[in-house]
């Protein structure tokens, strides 16, 4: 069964931003799709699907995200 697991990034993040994350991202063991929501004024939202017997470990994926830029997951 797939799973959505929610993480925070900080800050409003711009198109930019999310792509160049998303890219690093899939990267990640396990990682089946990655989706945004960016409201102003507010952390960004990363939604990440994977299978619910299959973890995304977070010490890569807050790797992926460093990665790709000057960005960290709350």
């Amino acid at each position: 069964m797939i799973t959505s697991t929610i993480y925070f990034l900080e800050g409003a993040l711009s198109n930019a931003a999310t792509r160049s994350i998303k890219g690093q991202v899939y990267d990640v063991p396990r990682v089946g799709g990655v989706a945004f929501e960016v409201e102003a004024g507010k952390d960004t939202c990363m939604i990440l699907k994977h299978k619910d017997d299959e973890p995304i470990d977070r010490t890569a994926l807050e790797a992926a995200v460093a990665k790709a830029g000057n960005y960290r997951l709350l």
